[in-house]
């Protein structure tokens, strides 16, 4: 094997791992949602109050 074949071999894999690299992060990119994906959920609750003016009655 001579050093052309031997370069010819290194800059096909070093060429393979970039874009193999550069795949994965556009796929991960397009997995992550943004803000504008996730959709804001309003919290609408009400407290009864009327058992804790019953256990502020109460005596020990």
């Amino acid at each position: 094997m001579n050093q052309k074949d031997l370069l010819t071999i290194v800059v096909t894999v070093f060429l393979t791992i970039i874009a193999w690299v550069i795949i994965e992060l556009n796929g991960i990119a397009q997995a992550t949602p943004t803000d504008t994906d996730v959709e804001a959920v309003t919290l609408n609750y009400t407290i009864d109050t009327s058992l804790l003016d019953i256990l502020e009655k109460r005596t020990p």
